[in-house]
């Protein structure tokens, strides 16, 4: 007798199964009218919860198979057409990465290097072959993948005389995922696409053969793509399209994006066109970030990490996207449909400077030379602002308000001064700091920024972690995370939650996000602010 939640047990058997009933609709193509899948356990509440799971399958298949359209003569053609440019592009890429002169001649000095250095034993002939033949398979890239396109053509045409289908069904797999069509593998109609693909091939791979001599003005002899229109082939680059957001944002066109982020964006573009070696937008596909994201997990990233950096791909498309009006991606944004790693969840505890840390921290700074080793920490510690809105502060900043000293926290995009809530702020200076001794530091600073080297941020994050917290491994809190957590558990039970939202310069609403906007609202906030206890 079946039970709530879609489960029952398997007849004669104590172990419970998940069931759905198949919509009317679909019985003729899923040829059932009921799904049944073993749970493997005899424990009810178990088996709900796997039963949830099993069932938004099934269910999410059947909304799939609902928006899937029949197979018509067009596609036949979009799909040779489609598979022929598309494996030009990708030969084009292929060329573009493959080794230069420079790099084929650095890669002998080297194996020459490791030779005499003595880490390959020259006198043991297998020894010798090994570490020959990375090096061989460098110099002579080009002329293994002659051969093997050679074999491939063979075959292919071979196939397409049989009528075959082996060596192709994995594009007329993907032609059919991505346009969501219903056919049946063993029909006539798959048969038929898999000829016209294979045909297309056979086409690309005579283009390679004249391109392998120079030439690239070749054109396919097959009827069927020699009518066929192509799409000029896009060369707009991840850096274009970054470079564009930027000077969008600049001119306060659309979402602005902090320096800091387009400095990232650049970073993990960088490092994901070299790895699929092309730089061109346009013909990145679901496939390819798929294994982008596999590799970076299999290369020991974090989850949240690799997730990041996908995030990032998926936002440079998106850009790219609305920048060309849909011209970049026409049939759709390639990564839609992309599954991202799950962020491991973490314990804030992880990110938060003790007391202890901080104190050793803030100890550590009182013989540097550098303001920025010997001032930030403190700013940070007696504030929760990120070190990035910190590093910017020039000596005008530094004000007074009847007996209250202040320092202002400018966003300015055009000066390299951002805020991540995009708003100025006035930051109360503690006493612990001015008994420190900052207001004599900015008073004897020169008119302008207070921390006037280039990599002051990264110079600082390097101190604190390579020497401050040197041999510590494990948890160790980066100081944007550090403090600013450090900070929300200091003020607990002390200031408002409105005055340390403010100083921190998180987001919030209501009328608190008003503060800061006349002398008597900065002295009500001075007021709370001296709550704020001393660290040291």
């Amino acid at each position: 007798m079946a039970r709530a939640n879609h489960i029952s047990r398997r007849r004669n058997s104590l172990i419970y199964q998940a069931r759905l009933r198949v919509p009317q609709d679909l019985t003729d193509v899923l040829k059932r009218t009921e799904l049944t899948k073993s749970l493997g356990t005899t424990d009810y509440k178990e088996a709900k919860k796997l039963a949830r799971v099993i069932v938004a399958g099934w269910e999410a298949e059947f909304d799939d198979l609902r928006n899937r359209r029949d197979f018509t003569e067009n596609d036949l053609h979009h799909a040779m057409t489609d598979h022929y440019q598309k494996q030009l592009e990708r030969d084009e890429n292929y060329r573009l990465g493959l080794p230069t002169t420079t790099e084929l001649e650095a890669a002998r000095k080297q194996l020459v290097e490791q030779a005499e250095a003595g880490e390959i034993d020259l006198t043991e002939p297998l020894a010798t072959l090994d570490a020959s033949l990375d090096y061989m398979a460098l110099e002579q890239k080009l002329k293994l993948d002659q051969k093997r396109r050679a074999i491939l053509l063979d075959d292919l045409k071979r196939q397409v005389a049989e009528g075959q289908t082996d060596l192709i069904r994995y594009a007329a797999d993907e032609f059919i995922e991505r346009h969501l069509l219903t056919i049946d593998r063993d029909s006539p109609a798959y048969r038929q696409l898999c000829h016209r693909l294979a045909r297309g091939e056979i086409e690309f791979l005579k283009r390679t053969f004249e391109r392998d001599r120079g030439d690239f003005s070749g054109t396919p002899d097959d009827p069927d793509l020699l009518t066929a229109s192509f799409t000029p082939m896009d060369r707009t680059t991840f850096e274009a399209i970054i470079a564009e957001q930027e000077r969008q944002s600049k001119l306060g066109i659309g979402r602005s994006v902090a320096a800091s982020t387009l400095i990232k964006y650049r970073s993990q573009m960088k490092a994901f066109t070299e790895w699929r070696k092309s730089t061109r937008i346009a013909t990145v596909t679901k496939a390819e970030a798929e294994n982008w994201r596999d590799m970076l997990l299999a290369d020991g990233n974090k989850r949240k990490t690799a997730r990041d950096k996908l995030g990032t791909l998926k936002a440079v498309l998106a850009w790219g996207q609305r920048q060309s009006d849909g011209k970049l991606f026409p049939t759709g944004m390639p990564l839609e449909h992309l599954f991202l790693p799950t962020a491991e969840l973490t314990d804030s505890a992880a990110k938060t400077y003790t007391l202890t840390d901080a104190r050793k921290l803030l100890n550590a700074t009182r013989d540097k030379d550098g303001p920025h080793l010997r001032w930030v920490p403190w700013l940070a510690a007696y504030s929760g602002a990120r070190i990035g809105e910190l590093i910017t502060l020039e000596k005008a900043d530094v004000f007074k308000i009847g007996n209250d000293h202040f320092y202002n926290i400018i966003h300015n995009p055009a000066k390299g001064r951002t805020t991540k809530s995009k708003k100025n702020r006035k930051v109360p200076i503690h006493t612990a700091l001015i008994e420190e001794g900052f207001l004599d530091f900015v008073k004897a600073a020169p008119v302008g920024k207070l921390f006037t080297g280039s990599r002051d941020a990264q110079n600082l994050r390097d101190w604190i972690r390579d020497e401050v917290f040197k041999g510590r491994t494990g948890d160790r809190p980066a100081p944007n995370h550090g403090f600013r957590h450090l900070f929300e558990d200091l003020r607990f039970g002390k200031l408002s939650m409105e005055a340390s939202y403010y100083i921190t310069g998180r987001a919030m609403g209501g009328s608190a996000k008003d503060y800061g906007k006349s002398d008597v609202m900065m002295a009500e906030l001075a007021n709370e602010y001296r709550k704020f206890p001393k660290i040291l």
